[in-house]
């Protein structure tokens, strides 16, 4: 049986990569529109819009799973809607919640939480409160979005969030040049998502009937719950681990010190969309075949040789020229001095991309207790490392413990999901071992000191790299599935 999920998995990096290149154009036309001040409260917005995975309880994830694994027993399509119109109106319902917190509490939060001046102040209260209008379509959006990645639609979804996503930036870019107010380039973003739920709904629609009066299928709603509960535990600690460390920071050491932390961790992290992306493609189907463990392991095993091949260039390339690409992006003098930190924290990339894997496979079983239960393990162990490690070796500590960090997370869902899954255990062994390989290199390259040399190396990589994404996506990615019978056979 072939699977969509390479095609998918492109679909979701193009999803990503064309409406992030689209944010990083809007900056320049908001700096220009809105000025400094506005900007940072427009990022605010913007940071309180991406906190939906928290505001809808996991639902969102929780619909793909159920969605996914209840189309696999052979559900019928009226049950499926019925499990769908009850989450949605669970996600309406807490939509509405949120947004008359926010409503109420816009004023609060503006004036004594971040003590804006009147103008600004106003200006940001009713900015807010267009996005505290936006959020029951916005939540409600996620569950239509779970739906439809529970179908694998992932090429209709990435279309309608490739023209969404990047009028979110450009919309209130325009806006923000055209009236230089903040509370209208909010209005204007909250306009996007209000207007973006409709296709959403729309596609929905074509796949299942809601008019019908049928019951969702025994047990479904309550795995729904269940597992978007535990996924919540996950959503409020990952951010504690993800920002913790730079609070910690600015604690203790000068903000000019911090950046040169935080600057490549915010480079480098924006690696690791790139392979969550990619497996995400293959969680629907992970969770379709929950109950088929060896077409289960087959897919692993795909994965796993995907992330080998495109993983491992992408990542000892920027590592071999840091100090070259630091230095174009920013400065000789930050290159200088945060060139080992982004090595190290390229590093921790490179074993987070695996980490997807095992994460994906635990929670397409309907196991997000225990990815939950893993951070909850994580997070004061990883308090302590932090602090010993910048005792000892000042900011560049603080990346030798975000590195031990996720090779301690990787470890942990490798684990877990060897036990879980028992017949994925020899390819998760086979992943290990590459990961062990791939981390060997990464380690001779941070040795190599000589310019020539790492240019050398990088431009050997890049070449087989290119040579390897030819080969693989041909037979992999874009073979018709005749072609790929035969070549198995």
């Amino acid at each position: 049986m072939r699977s969509p999920v390479g095609r998918n998995a492109v679909w979701n990096i193009v999803g990503i990569v064309v409406p992030s290149v689209a944010g990083v154009l809007a900056v320049p036309m908001l700096l220009h529109g809105l000025g400094a001040a506005r900007l940072g409260v427009f990022t605010l917005a913007i940071g309180l819009i991406g906190f939906s995975g928290i505001f809808d309880l996991g639902l969102g994830r929780a619909l793909t799973q159920v969605v996914a694994s209840e189309h696999g027993r052979g559900a019928a399509p009226f049950e499926l809607a019925a499990l769908a119109r009850k989450a949605l109106g669970m996600l309406l319902a807490l939509g509405v919640f949120w947004a008359a917190v926010l409503w109420f509490g816009a004023p609060l939060l503006v004036v004594k939480a971040f003590g804006f001046e009147r103008l600004l102040g106003d200006e940001a209260v009713d900015g807010l409160r267009w996005v505290a209008a936006s959020l029951p379509f916005t939540l409600v959006s996620t569950g239509l979005v779970g739906c439809l990645e529970g179908f694998q639609r992932f090429a209709v979804v990435n279309v309608v969030r490739l023209a969404f996503g990047t009028a979110t930036f450009l919309v209130p870019g325009v806006t923000a040049m055209l009236t230089q107010r903040l509370d209208l380039t909010l209005a204007s973003l909250a306009a996007v998502r209000i207007v973006a739920m409709l296709p959403w709904l729309w596609l929905v629609r074509a796949e299942l009937d809601f008019g019908r009066g049928h019951r969702a299928a025994d047990g479904a709603i309550r795995r729904l719950v269940s597992f978007g509960a535990w996924l919540s535990v996950s959503s409020v600690i990952g951010p504690l681990m993800v920002f913790a460390d730079r609070f910690y920071l600015a604690s203790i050491l000068p903000p000019a010190v911090v950046a040169l932390y935080t600057v490549p961790l915010d480079a480098v992290s924006r690696f690791g969309a790139l392979p969550m992306g990619a497996v995400n493609a293959a969680f629907p189907e992970l969770a379709k075949r929950s109950g088929a463990r060896m077409q289960s392991a087959e897919l692993v095993r795909g994965a796993v040789t995907a992330m080998t091949v495109l993983w491992f260039p992408l990542v000892a390339i920027p590592m071999l020229l840091a100090d070259e690409l630091l230095t174009v992006w920013l400065n000789a003098s930050m290159a200088s001095e945060g060139a080992g930190i982004a090595r190290w924290l390229l590093s921790g990339v490179f074993l987070n991309g695996f980490a997807h894997i095992p994460y994906a496979m635990l929670q397409s079983a309907g196991r997000s207790d225990v990815t939950a239960k893993l951070h909850l393990l994580e997070f004061p162990v990883y308090a302590l490392l932090l602090v010993a490690a910048v005792a000892q070796f000042g900011v560049l500590g603080a990346a030798l413990a975000w590195c031990a960090r996720i090779a301690i997370d990787t470890s942990l869902l490798f684990v877990a999901a060897a036990h879980f899954e028992p017949d994925c255990r020899a390819v998760l062994r086979q992943a290990g071992i590459r990961i062990t390989g791939g981390m060997t290199l990464l380690a001779a390259s941070m040795m190599v000191t000589a310019p020539v040399l790492r240019w050398a190396l990088a431009a050997v990589v890049a070449l087989a790299f290119a040579g390897m994404l030819w080969r693989f996506g041909r037979q992999r990615l874009f073979a018709k599935p005749q072609e790929a019978d035969h070549r198995r056979s």
